[in-house]
C-alpha cells in the first residue's frame, strides 16, 4: 500500500479519525437497534389464543436472536463509550503505539480505539483496531522503523502518531 503523504497535521488528523469513528459505530449501533425492533415487531404479531407447538418454535427462536443482538449491541455500547473516553486525550502525539495511536504501516492504516469497520478520512483508508485484537498485541509498544508480523504478513511501521 503506498500511504498517501499526511497533509493534515497529526493532531487534527487523529481528532478527524475520532469523530468519523465515532461516526461509523453509531451506525453500526442504529442497525443493532433497528435489527432488535424488527425481530420485535413481528414476534408481536402472533395471536396467542391460536398459538400452536410451531409458532412457540419460531418465538423462541425470535427471543434468542433478539437476546444475541442485545449481547451485541451492549458491547457496541461499552465500545462507544471507550470512544467518547478518548476525547479529552486525542490530541497526544504517540511515538509508541498505545491506545489513541494512528499507526502507518506500509501495508495499512491503523488507528487503535475499539474494533470499527474500515472507515475514510480525508482520503485515508482507515482501520479501527481493538486493543483486544490479536495483531494489536503484536505492534504494542512499537514505534517508527518497527518491524512486525501478523499471520505471516509483516508490517513496517512507517509513522506513529
Amino acid at each position: 500500500m503506498g500511504t498517501k503523504v499526511l497533509t493534515t497535521s497529526h493532531t487534527a488528523l487523529k481528532k478527524k479519525m475520532l469523530e468519523a469513528g465515532i461516526k461509523k459505530h453509531q451506525s453500526v449501533i442504529d442497525d443493532f437497534n433497528q435489527s432488535i425492533k424488527s425481530m420485535l415487531a413481528s414476534e408481536g404479531i402472533v395471536n396467542e389464543e391460536e398459538m400452536d407447538l410451531s409458532q412457540q418454535g419460531f418465538n423462541t427462536e425470535i427471543v434468542q436472536r433478539v437476546n444475541n443482538l442485545a449481547d451485541q449491541l451492549e458491547f457496541a455500547n461499552e465500545e462507544m463509550k471507550l470512544l467518547f473516553d478518548m476525547q479529552p486525550t486525542i490530541e497526544y502525539v504517540h511515538n509508541t503505539v498505545q491506545p489513541g495511536s494512528v499507526v502507518v504501516t506500509d501495508k495499512d492504516i491503523f488507528f487503535v480505539s475499539v474494533s470499527i469497520e474500515r472507515f475514510e478520512v480525508e482520503g485515508l483508508s482507515v482501520f479501527g483496531l481493538s486493543t483486544e485484537s490479536p495483531i494489536y498485541q503484536e505492534m504494542k509498544g512499537l514505534k517508527k522503523g518497527d518491524v512486525f508480523s501478523y499471520k505471516k504478513t509483516r508490517y513496517k511501521i512507517s509513522d506513529v502518531f
